[in-house]
């Protein structure tokens, strides 16, 4: 909604909203009277309350990720790039060097998880690693509990530091207490990696703060729903307009699950929190390493073993982080995010860019305008 928005106040649109619960077809014939909307967008990841194009009758309407079925087919869409999320959760996963990979999840045909399924056992294959897929379905959440005990024998049988991608943070969270279950850990035994960023009901709230997760660009997505809209409205209801919009993840939210908080290295907690506060103020890995007992070497180790990655990794995704959401936010130049984020220069920033996130900075914010 806030990308939708962000669009629609440029333009001065008025935009009324209606909750699934109450968006049955005769409420959405109710609305369309009432308001005789330019166009409508519409959300589908309610099963219960999804709205045919025909119950719109003449009134432009684009989908969020709408259903793979004929009443759907042709319909306007925005819809995530489902291989780029499986590309940045490999990307994580790979940056300790597993000895190998897993992907979990509760479903087995829908569209996205066979799209986010495949794209990542390529990203394997592509470096000469296996594969396992595993699927523990479960019906309603009532039977939640039931579906983490049967995972739990899969846990134990994975090897040590086994790299996990499960489709969505709704079976992150299952593996997640599987894995507590089983008497593994993450990031020393292994590592786990979710996606979507936005399933954290109140009774998992504490564990859901410990997984990884591939956040999705939502405001991009709404942003680009109204875009379509626009473009309808614009060329004339019988005229050609653009029917699709992909829209790629954002960016990784780093927690536990592959970094780890150094919990039994009190040090490197505290190292953690430095990297923190002063990333972008120039850190580096060498005066990091001076605030601390030891060695260099020893300390590099040390943050290793305890984070799953090494101290200088942190540095640059702190950097990064905060660098896309200057690109995402502001007008700021490249070249200035860059040095206020503790690049040394443009191009440091746009080769650094481009190998964690597959695209340049100007790419990047290009695609959020």
């Amino acid at each position: 909604m806030d990308g939708l928005r962000r669009y629609a106040a440029a333009r001065k649109w008025r935009v009324e909203t209606l909750e699934h619960k109450d968006c049955s077809p005769a409420a959405l014939r109710e609305a369309l009277a009432k308001y005789r909307p330019i166009g409508c967008a519409a959300e589908c990841c309610y099963p219960d309350t999804l709205l045919r194009p025909s119950l719109f009758g003449g009134v432009p309407v684009v989908y969020f990720d709408p259903p793979d079925r004929p009443a759907w087919r042709g319909a306007r869409a925005v819809s995530c790039d489902e291989a780029a999320v499986a590309k940045m959760a490999f990307r994580e996963l790979s940056s300790t060097s597993p000895p190998a990979y897993a992907v979990v999840s509760h479903w087995k045909t829908d569209r996205w998880v066979r799209e986010r399924i495949d794209a990542f056992r390529d990203c394997c294959r592509n470096v000469g690693a296996d594969c396992a897929v595993s699927y523990f379905p479960y019906k309603c959440d009532a039977e939640f509990d039931d579906c983490v005990e049967r995972m739990v024998p899969w846990v134990s049988a994975l090897p040590l530091r086994c790299a996990v991608f499960a489709v969505n943070d709704q079976c992150a969270i299952a593996v997640a207490k599987a894995i507590a279950l089983a008497g593994r850990s993450f990031p020393r035994t292994m590592t786990l990696v979710g996606a979507d960023g936005v399933w954290q009901p109140p009774w998992f709230e504490k564990l859901a703060e410990t997984i990884s997760s591939v956040r999705l660009d939502f405001e991009l997505a709404g942003f680009r729903a109204a875009q379509l809209l626009a473009e309808r409205a614009k060329r004339g209801m019988t005229a050609a307009s653009p029917s699709a919009s992909i829209f790629p993840p954002l960016m990784v939210d780093r927690r536990k699950s592959t970094r780890g908080y150094g919990r039994r290295e009190p040090r490197i907690l505290e190292a953690m929190e430095m990297i923190r506060r002063e990333a972008c103020d120039g850190l580096t890995v060498a005066k990091l390493a001076q605030r601390f007992p030891g060695t260099r070497r020893l300390f590099e180790i040390r943050f290793r073993e305890a984070a799953g990655h090494t101290a200088l990794d942190e540095i640059i995704n702190v950097r990064l982080d905060k660098a896309m959401e200057l690109l995402a936010h502001t007008d700021m130049p490249v070249t200035a995010i860059a040095h206020f984020c503790g690049f040394n220069t443009r191009l440091d920033f746009w080769k650094v860019f481009r190998s964690r996130t597959g695209m340049s900075p100007l790419h990047f914010r290009n695609g959020r305008k």
